[in-house]
């Protein structure tokens, strides 16, 4: 199982890596493409840490800490790709979500209230697709404490035991994170359209769907006494190596869809390639093709910058802990803003029919 699973971790790995090269080669849009570099990074992540998992077994649990904590950063990044998208539409994204009626819930839950789209809607899609990403690595290093303590029992549906209750928890976070994702896309489908965002959101919700279900689906035949121990092989075992092995294959097939949904091909510019992305003026900067420089560092100054990470955390949680009034405030100022360019206006034609009347006499 270990080989077959190298063996797709390898090819998996190698796929992702040509793609992130040639985004890395090609980065002529850096606002777009750090994110883009950041998905692709799932599957090398996902297929080595995957491998090394099934390889040493008995520390799989301390590998699938760093696996679940990019899994939520995805999540997020995904989102700050088709927000990105957005904002560069005429008008920047908040003149788009304003120009919009209240939306109604998806299905099943068109009964509640319509949304107000606006800068309330944003910062809540933001808030709660973000809160997976701290949710998630709290649960994984939670799981780790448990499994130290004897007391997670990995596929045990009982209330004694961790994983039932760290199970929900999770559940409820991905979903509430998943859904206001969804709602963002239905709120800014028509000007997502060139974009084309439906695969590449299936393929990042396909690994967390799949990465998820199929190891509760797992616990569930261990439960019912379909997996059992083995030898020296213990069904937790079992259950962690076959989730491993899975995914490996996945990785694959994920790696293949990345290079025709995330393509590097529409970023291509004749006229910056070969070149190196120089952030602090942000000009592009011609290369000899052989030069490995332009790829370091248009990773290490752009992709692995998490300070956008840091400035939606505190604008979404920090801040109105800290000043409750704060959308308050910047809604009210905006509503100002707004009854002022009225009023500016009025008394622009105002002013525009008196100079009419005095030049008439």
């Amino acid at each position: 199982m270990w080989i077959v699973a190298g063996v797709c971790s390898g090819v998996a790995t190698l796929l992702s890596f040509y793609l992130i090269y040639k985004h890395l080669r090609n980065y002529t849009d850096p606002e777009l493409q750090k994110y883009i570099v950041r998905i692709l990074l799932m599957v090398p992540i996902y297929a080595i840490d995957s491998w090394l998992s099934l390889r040493f077994v008995k520390y799989s649990l301390y590998f699938d800490v760093v696996r679940d904590t990019y899994e939520a950063y995805i999540l997020y990044c995904f989102f700050s790709l088709i927000v990105t998208y957005t904002n560069k539409q005429e008008g920047g994204l908040l003149e788009v979500l304003h120009s919009k009626e209240p939306m109604t819930h998806p299905f099943p839950l068109q009964f509640l209230p319509r949304i107000k789209l606006g800068r309330s809607f944003l910062t809540n899609c933001k808030r709660f697709v973000l809160q997976f990403v701290f949710v998630k690595p709290v649960i994984a290093i939670i799981s780790l404490v448990l499994e130290t303590q004897g007391k997670y029992g990995e596929g045990e549906f009982t209330p004694l035991k961790g994983y039932v209750w760290l199970t929900v928890v999770e559940n409820i976070s991905v979903g509430l994170s998943l859904y206001y994702l969804v709602l963002f896309y239905k709120a800014t489908e028509e000007e997502l359209k060139p974009f084309k965002p439906l695969g590449k959101f299936l393929c990042i919700k396909s690994i967390i769907f799949f990465a998820f279900w199929q190891g509760v689906a797992i616990s569930f035949l261990v439960y019912f006494g379909v997996i059992s121990a083995v030898q020296n092989w213990s069904v937790e075992s079992i259950s962690s190596a076959l989730q491993d092995f899975i995914t490996c294959i996945e990785m694959v097939i994920l790696a293949v869809c990345h290079h025709f949904f995330f393509s590097y091909q529409e970023f291509r510019n004749p006229d910056k390639v070969p070149f190196i992305y120089d952030k602090r003026t942000k000009t592009f900067f011609n290369n000899p093709k052989t030069n490995i420089t332009p790829i370091i560092k248009n990773f290490f100054t752009n992709v692995t910058n998490i300070s956008d990470v840091i400035s939606d955390t505190r604008e979404t949680f920090i801040l109105p802990l800290l000043s409750p009034e704060h959308e308050a405030c910047k809604e009210e100022a905006k509503k100002l803003i707004s009854d002022n360019k009225i009023e500016t206006i009025d008394s622009l034609e105002e002013s525009m029919d008196v100079m009419g009347n005095e030049i008439e006499i």
